[in-house]
């Protein structure tokens, strides 16, 4: 019965390592891929490493690629974060801080490696999989975090899928995990892992290279606050679109904490539907990044104005409807490479 159970399993994760494959390949074209598609598809790869790796029979039969595997295998939910921040956040970009979590888990790359074994080994092990149990916790709570601001209605809709298969594929990999160095989990839970994991990776797969190109590589056009209505706009889209670009006008941004809820009944339209207005129609991914492109416009002319040199920043940033200083200075040199004080005196000549 065992033996029955390893064939099967090693068919089940062959299948898929061999869909993550083409998987990684799809993702990384056309070439030269996205910064976000290539995570992407590291990922993929990596989680394909993390398959094999598990593995006994697997591993064992791979000769000098065992190596590079279990390299990416170890590294995997690091990769993983990355590329579910990339996802999910639009604001994501690859800083120092996103590579920290590589340092946590390089001692266990190098006890692995180097043979050690005991209490060094098993505190490695443990900081391992603490960054295992951080990246998915986090990867699902960035999902939900930014979900009511998210204007791309397929992402809209895989954030919550997303988080709960997640939680779910952290739950399995985390209670196989637990048996620990030395220990090997019976073929059964094994088998249940290989299936679990191939249903995950057909379903996310799927979703990955069906969704708008928009989702991995951005919309092409810079969005603006003052683009037109693009050609394709519908008529019946034409009054709501109309309300809302005379709204914007009459400065309804300025209003702190505006949700899109608040700002779809001001236009009368459900919320979906103003959504698709501004994503589809301005290019904004983000329901926060369209109001900071009006708020912010607005600061830049503020800062600009001789007449408005004695006010405090403070001020402004509560004029352009932002309820702290922090979000504002944050987003301000997000937008603009420069804090509001250093804006202020390069464009008053003070500087």
């Amino acid at each position: 019965m065992a033996d029955r159970l390893l064939i099967i399993d090693t068919l089940l994760r062959g299948a898929t390592i061999g869909a993550e494959a083409l998987i990684a390949f799809a993702l990384l074209l056309p070439w030269p891929p996205t910064w976000r598609r290539g995570l992407g598809a590291a990922f993929i790869a990596s989680a394909g490493c993390y398959i094999a790796n598990s593995s006994a029979a697997v591993i064992d039969s791979i000769g000098l690629l065992k190596i590079p595997v279990q390299v990416l295998s170890i590294i995997s939910p690091v990769i993983f974060w990355q590329f579910s921040l990339s996802l999910f956040d639009d604001r994501f970009r690859m800083r120092p801080l996103t590579l920290l979590p590589f340092l946590f888990v390089a001692p266990l790359l190098i006890f692995h490696f180097g043979g050690v074994e005991g209490a060094v080994w098993t505190a490695a092990l443990i900081i391992a999989r603490i960054v295992m149990i951080f990246s998915f916790g986090h990867a699902m709570y960035t999902a939900l975090r930014f979900l009511n601001d998210d204007l791309i209605e397929g992402r809209r809709r895989f954030r919550i899928l997303f988080a709960a298969a997640v939680g779910v594929t952290g739950l399995i990999i985390n209670y196989t995990e637990t048996f620990g160095p030395g220990a090997a989990p019976p073929p059964s839970l094994l088998l249940f892992q290989a299936a679990a994991i191939l249903l995950l990776t057909l379903v996310f797969g799927a979703w990955l290279l069906g969704t708008r190109a928009e989702v991995l590589d951005g919309r092409k056009l810079a969005p603006s606050v003052d683009a037109p209505a693009a050609p394709g706009l519908k008529a019946a889209d034409r009054p709501a679109y109309d309300r809302l670009m005379k709204l914007m006008e009459e400065g309804a941004w300025r209003e702190d904490g505006l949700s899109v809820a608040a700002l779809a009944s001001k236009v009368g339209v459900p919320e979906h539907k103003l959504r698709a207005l501004i994503n589809g129609e301005l290019g904004y991914r983000n329901f926060s990044a369209f109001l900071n492109a009006h708020r912010l416009k607005e600061a830049q002319r503020l800062l600009s104005d001789p007449e408005q040199a004695r006010r405090q920043i403070l001020q402004i940033a509560l004029d352009v409807g932002y309820g702290s200083i922090a979000p504002f200075n944050r987003a301000f040199k997000e937008a603009t490479g420069a804090t509001p004080s250093d804006f202020r005196k390069k464009a008053l000549g003070e500087g």
